[in-house]
């Protein structure tokens, strides 16, 4: 039995951890055509022992549920760094960052995710020293490379100690394998409030797209969520020997438009169990939507502290944090906790299709969705690029009443 056995009851997560566990190095990862990362198994060096089934969620009978009495125990903080360098640069109130660097003092390698400019790919690294944490800076909207990181894990989690930041899926297949090696306590895991995870294919053109505006064959690095103009807007900034030469338009930005019109997510991201429960993680961070900080300009993390370990770690950072104790009913309706997507099926196809083909363009797909739209979608898509056309302070102010009604 192995990762493609007919038995599986969900769609493929793209966290790969499948290829990390594997005895006999028979899985390989790789993009497949619609541009989500998968596992393909070499039948000749697979000895179906069934390792790779035992920590995927495609074969986990039940995914375990966390009800309102558990979020009720559960510690909901609003928090920004105190440093505002580090809040200006993080994309939201720089939590993560703090962590990462107390937890290296602490003796962890951390393992999260760097953009890397050769490949225009965001890929997991592990980092041994603070001065490795910077490439982890700011959240990357894309599938990431884990195969080469989670094999470390695997192969030293009874000696060494490995903080890991993650989505939801890759958190729950880590905290499955050190369970079974009975390890999982000597490791914290760190995962995000997640939306979903779009086709590379889409990032791919816009890369190239990116390249061709600014007639360079090289982005050294790019920011998915610049604070160019405040946190809660989405602003791409790339890179070239370390300055900004690109900034895309918050009114229209070809590759968030697709990423949150949600029809070309991972399939498996359209109604994933995992974004909505917090069993297999120690912390839950993402941006603090909502009204309680619409007016902040700055960045505001939100931290679910769900483990002993969790509550220590945060109260060894807290003088370096300015935070308040939140509540879940004003915050998780903001969220995607809980919330399924529903493409239509037609529609994804296409897409898809379009996305694989060099000649159609980013703007021909989005002209697309913009064709099959409904009244009550294009009144909304309309009344945001008026809301986008207006000042920032005026912005801010139009999400203040939005929140409140």
């Amino acid at each position: 039995m192995n990762i493609n056995d007919i038995s599986a009851k969900r769609n493929c997560t793209s966290c790969q951890m499948c290829a990390a566990v594997c005895p006999k190095n028979a899985i390989n990862i790789s993009l497949d055509a619609d541009g989500f990362y998968r596992p393909i198994v070499n039948d000749e060096l697979c000895v179906d022992c069934g390792l790779c089934t035992k920590v995927c969620y495609k074969f986990e009978n039940e995914i375990a549920d966390y009800g309102e009495a558990k979020l009720a125990n559960t510690i909901l903080y609003g928090a920004s760094a105190k440093n505002p360098d580090v809040v200006k640069n993080t994309t939201s109130g720089g939590i993560a960052d703090l962590m990462a660097h107390k937890l290296i003092k602490d003796g962890y390698k951390c393992v999260g995710v760097v953009y890397d400019s050769d490949r225009d790919a965001a890929i997991d690294t592990i980092a041994e020293t603070e001065d490795e944490l910077l490439g982890f800076r700011g959240s990357k909207y894309i599938q990431s490379y884990t195969v080469e990181a989670f094999k470390q894990i695997v192969k030293n989690c009874k000696t060494k100690k490995y903080a890991v930041f993650g989505t939801p899926c890759q958190i729950f297949a880590l905290d499955k394998y050190l369970r079974q090696r009975k390890v999982r306590d000597n490791h914290i895991l760190i995962d995000l409030y997640c939306h979903g995870c779009p086709s590379m294919n889409i990032w791919k053109k816009y890369i190239k797209e990116i390249k061709t505006k600014i007639s360079s064959d090289v982005v050294d690095n790019v920011n998915f969520r610049s604070k160019v103009k405040g946190w809660g807007n989405f602003y791409v900034a790339a890179m070239v020997n370390g300055k900004p030469v690109f900034y895309s338009n918050n009114r229209h930005n070809e590759f968030f438009d697709l990423f949150f019109s949600d029809q070309v997510l991972n399939e498996a991201c359209n109604d994933c169990k995992l974004r909505g429960t917090l069993e297999y993680t120690d912390i839950r961070l993402g941006d603090f939507w909502g009204k309680q900080y619409v007016l902040n300009g700055k960045g505001v993390s939100a931290v679910s502290l769900v483990s002993n370990k969790a509550k220590n770690l945060f109260d060894s950072i807290s003088n370096d944090v300015e935070y308040k104790e939140e509540n879940y009913q004003d915050f998780l309706p903001w969220q995607s906790w809980g919330k399924a997507h529903n493409p239509k099926i037609e529609l994804r196809e296409l897409l898809l299709n379009q996305l694989r083909n060099d000649e159609v363009s980013l703007q021909e797909s989005i002209d697309t969705i913009h064709k099959q739209q409904g009244l009550k979608r294009k009144i909304v898509r309309y009344g945001k690029t008026i809301v986008h056309t207006m000042p920032l302070s005026w912005e801010k102010l139009v999400r203040w009443i939005f929140y409140k009604l």
